[in-house]
């Protein structure tokens, strides 16, 4: 492997640590500076659609919204260059706090193992996602608990 392929690696993986940072922190910026401006999401059944309207859907109450917390783990991450283009496969596991006030009387805790396959683009120097499909592998949905928040820390 060239010291070229394993930047390309590097930065590749980069964004895909950024998307989950800014998705977990509520940072709506830095998740749509990992996509290009035509990028397309398929996260069915969840949303289908351009990057724009899957920004609005993040921060959506009625969407991904309904979570107050949530938080990430990347695994096992499978990076095929070619060229200026790449395909990705990422397993993670996300897990989220469903809102108080959305509207659900029972807090939940929800696990979900899922798959990112991701096609990135290199254009101007720049590598971010052009197209993303989720697999969900398989949700695990905890109902009632009580949370012990961390004291002088805001849920993130």
């Amino acid at each position: 492997m060239t010291p070229e392929e394993l930047s390309d690696r590097a930065e590749i993986g980069d964004v895909l640590l950024r998307y989950f940072r800014g998705v977990d922190r509520r940072d709506w910026a830095l998740v749509r500076r990992c996509f290009h401006d035509d990028a397309q999401n398929n996260y069915a059944p969840f949303y289908q659609g351009d990057v724009d309207n899957f920004m609005q859907f993040l921060a959506d109450p009625a969407g991904f919204g309904l979570f107050d917390r949530t938080f990430h783990f990347a695994g096992n991450q499978l990076i095929e260059l070619a060229g200026d283009t790449a395909d990705t496969e990422t397993y993670a596991m996300a897990q989220h706090t469903n809102a108080a006030d959305a509207g659900n009387p029972n807090r939940g805790f929800l696990t979900v193992w899922l798959r990112y396959l991701d096609r990135f683009e290199r254009r101007d120097g720049r590598w971010a996602i052009a197209d993303r499909r989720l697999e969900v592998e398989w949700i695990r949905n905890d109902v009632g608990g009580h949370w012990l928040d961390v004291p002088g820390r805001t849920p993130s």
